[in-house]
Order: structure tokens, then sequence, then C-alpha cells
């Protein structure tokens, strides 16, 4: 996933290890590092695996609004278009958010931002629990979400700084994993506590995790310790005063040969295709099991367990597969295009599901979908980190600005369709295609880093 094809950290740093264009660090008068030399020991993967934790609480928490769906849109009488208004409120302040996050994950010490950020969601997600209405509704989601939009810049930059190219793919499909993880868990805790107490009280208890983190985090990070290192200082070497036409010009640059450098929007086509297909899988299938297979609240709820278990694995697994087959002496470009091949090809059946009657099958469909795209993302990840070093947080911030843009617009009309078709035919079908484009992106990402042709090695 984020294993750097014959490339040292250093030349990480760049777009590639033979372009000519200097990071853009430099070119901002902040001269990139690569990742910093720590000693050897589990600590950077506990750190990962305290990453995964972050990533597990944001799902937990907007995984929230999905599973208990069924009873506010009940009390409130909403349509199915007003709940993917609510769920799209969210992925808009989600993207506004993304790139002022990835800046200050690249130029600010990551421990204290990061501790903030999970406070804001966690104070969101507990205030959901105080609600009356959608209006108030859509506010917390709002805060949510910005909150929230720090999590992916903010784990993708410590990754970047604490490991080398070879080993980053694995790291990120550790933290990226805690959205299937999240997802996994939350119908096991958050159905049966809002069926047994109210869903308000889900919203509070779930909100109210975010405080244990806070302490674990500022306990692993504290000051000694290796991981304070890594997150306790900025991620680029300091630079003397610029004069400001200087900055802007460098800024101009920057802007000129990274937006317009078409490895970036290879990623960009990745991000407006694969993530919105990995959202509905977390938003609308409790929805979905209810209106379609008719079951319950908290049926619907276990139904999803299956696809988040699948898709965890398929986080891992492909990270594993990739640092496997590199190891044994594969290109990263054939290991990633033989990967991801596979996942694309297991997401292609998910077409079937809304003719499918056996709830059981659909379940099975959708976890093989799941395992595929999320596949995907984690590799997708790490390709921002191949693509600039210096810069991941801002890359991120830009991307996943871009998918959660699309996602605002996409969800309220997911509800708008089913309402007016009473079914989600074409959304899995298009759930089932696209991620194949994403596949192909990813394939003509790798062959333009590595200025190669696109046949594999």
């Amino acid at each position: 996933m984020g294993e750097g094809h014959s490339q040292t950290p250093g030349a990480a740093a760049g777009l590639s290890s033979g372009a000519d264009l200097p990071p853009p660090a430099a070119l901002l008068g902040k001269p990139a590092v690569a990742p910093c030399a720590q000693p050897r020991g589990a600590w950077k993967w506990w750190l990962a695996v305290v990453l995964f934790l972050a990533t597990v609480l944001t799902y937990l928490d907007r995984q929230t609004m999905s599973l208990c769906g069924g009873m506010i849109t009940r009390e409130w009488g909403l349509s199915e278009e007003q709940f993917g208004d609510l769920l799209g409120g969210f992925r808009m302040a989600y993207a506004l958010v993304q790139v002022p996050a990835g800046l200050l994950a690249d130029h600010v010490p990551v421990r204290m931002t990061y501790a903030l950020a999970v406070g804001v969601w966690s104070l969101a997600g507990a205030a959901a629990a105080l609600v009356t209405g959608a209006k108030q509704m859509l506010f917390t989601r709002r805060l949510l979400g910005a909150g929230e939009a720090f999590n992916w810049p903010c784990a993708t930059r410590i990754v970047a700084t604490m490991l080398p190219p070879e080993d980053r793919g694995l790291a990120s499909g550790i933290f990226n994993s805690g959205a299937a993880a999240g997802s996994l868990l939350a119908p096991l805790v958050i159905t049966p506590l809002a069926r047994a107490i109210g869903w308000r009280w889900a919203f509070f208890v779930i909100g109210a995790l975010g405080a244990f983190w806070i302490g674990l985090w500022l306990f692993a990070t504290r000051k000694g310790t290796a991981a304070h290192r890594v997150v306790g200082r900025v991620a680029h070497a300091a630079a003397g005063p610029r004069p400001r036409r200087g900055r802007l010009a460098s800024l101009g640059t920057w802007s000129r040969q990274v937006l317009l450098h078409p490895a970036f929007w290879m990623l960009v086509l990745v991000a407006l295709t694969v993530n919105p297909c990995w959202y509905f899988l977390n938003d609308w299938i409790p929805k979905y099991m209810i209106r379609a297979h008719h079951v319950g609240d908290v049926a619907a709820g276990f139904f999803t367990v299956p696809v988040f278990l699948a898709a965890d694995a398929g986080n891992l697994a492909s990270g594993g597969l990739i640092k496997l087959l590199t190891t044994r002496g594969w290109s990263l470009r054939k290991s990633r295009g033989t990967t991801l091949a596979l996942a694309a090809v297991v997401v292609l059946p998910v077409a079937t599901v809304p003719r499918i009657d056996n709830p059981y099958l659909v379940v099975t469909l959708l976890a093989l979908g799941g395992s595929g795209i999320t596949s995907i993302v984690a590799n997708y990840s790490a390709c921002q980190q191949d693509f600039s070093f210096a810069n991941v947080g801002l890359v991120a911030g830009i991307l996943g600005m871009l998918a959660n843009l699309a996602a605002a617009v996409i969800q309220p009309w997911i509800g708008r369709y089913v309402d007016l078709t009473g079914t989600y035919n074409l959304i899995f079908q298009l759930v089932a295609i696209v991620p194949v484009v994403s596949f192909i992106a990813i394939l003509l990402f790798d062959a333009i880093i590595h200025g190669r042709k696109m046949v594999t090695d």
C-alpha cells in the first residue's frame, strides 16, 4: 500500500525518486526532512495502534447516526432525503475543514492538535443527546465533521514521519482498519444500547469515549518517549524568514507543479470514486436492510457486522500481501497492481444485491465488496505518502475535501432516489463499478510516479 518502490525515505520526499520537481516544502522555503531516525523497536507499531483506536472512535461517532437513523426518522417523521441531508451536513463540514487540518498537520506539532480535534468531535457526538429536532441535529453533525476532519491528515502525517516507505503501507492499513473495526463494533454496542435506554443515550455514551482516548494519546506521546519526538515537533525543518512576496511566489510554484501534476489528479479520481462507495456502506446499509428485507433495527445493525469484519480484513490483508510480495522481489507496482486487481474483482458482484431476496446472501456479497473497497482505500492512503512526503497532510486534506464534497452532494441524492423509486438498484450498480475506475487510477498513478510504462516489471 505505501511501500516505496526502489525509494529511500529521502527520495520519498519528492513526487518520485527521479522527478525534477523539488519537494513542495522546499518551494515554500521549508526544506523537507526525511522520516526522523528513531531507535528500532515496537513503539512505532504501538503508536499505529493508538491511531487505529482514534479511527475506531470516528466511526463509532458517525455510525451512531446510521444505526439510530430508523428511530430518529420515525420519531421526527423525516423522509429519506431529509436523513440524507443530515449525512450530507456531516460530510460538508468534514470537507471544508480538511485542507486547514492538513496544513496544521504539516506545520504544527500534531500532539495537541490531534488531542483537541478528538475533544471537539467527541463533544459534538455527546451533544446530540440534547437535540430536539433535525436543525439542531444538523448542527451537531457539522461540528462532528469539523473535528473528525483532522483524523486522517494527522494520522497520515505521523505514519509518513516515523516510518520508511516500505512500512507505511502496513501502518496505513492498521490505522485505516479502524474505520472497519469501528463500523463492526458499532452495531454490537450502539443498537442494543439505543433499544434499551434510547437513542439519545447511545449518542452520549459513544461521545464520552473520546475522553479515554485523549488520556491514552497524551500518555503514549508523553515527554521523554520516542513517540514524543515524532508528534511533538513540526514535520519540516525550521527555515529562516522569507519576504512575503517570495513566500507567495513559492506557493504559486508549488500550486502549479503539484496541483497540475497528473499523478495528483489520479489520486483525485480515486478519492471521488472509492470513498463514496465506502461512505455508502457505512451510512445506508442498516436503512437498506430495514426497507428491502423488513428486518428490525437491531437485526439491521447486526447484519452489518460481517460486512465490516470483512472490510477490516481487507485493510490489513492488502497491506500485508503487498509487503510480502515486495520482500520476495516483486516491484511495488506489480505487487500493488496484482493486489488491487483482486480487490476490484470481488466488488463487482455487489451489483446483483437488489435482485437477491436472501438477506444472508446479500450480506455475503456486501462483505466481499467491503473487503475490496477497503483494500483500495488503504492503498490510496499510502499513495498520498508516496506522492509528497513533505506535504502529506495537506495533500490528504485536499483529497479528503474533494471526496467529502462529493459525498455531501451524493448523500441527499441517494435519499431522493430511494424516495422516488423505492429501490437502491442504481446505487448498488454504481458501488460495484466505480472501484474499477479507482483501481485503474492507482495503476496510472504508479506509472507516472515511477516514470515507466504501464506494463508491470
